[in-house]
């Protein structure tokens, strides 16, 4: 009898698990930003504009013949 009413408890919460997960989330409100972070790092033109080449330093003691 025990198990019967593990196994349906279980099913139960499983089931309300899966089904609350489904639910979407609501939209943001129109005209408001989703988030400073997406914003900037989906800006194809600011990312072009703040990248900046990163110059390796050569050491003479680890470089050369093996």
């Amino acid at each position: 009898m025990k198990r019967v009413l593990f196994i349906v408890v279980s099913l139960v919460l499983l089931s309300v698990l899966i089904l609350a997960g489904c639910e979407p989330a609501p939209p943001p409100p129109v005209g408001e930003e989703v988030s400073s972070c997406v914003i900037c790092h989906t800006d194809e033109d600011l990312l072009q504009e703040t990248v900046s080449e990163v110059e390796e330093a050569v050491s003479e003691e680890t470089s050369g013949e093996g």
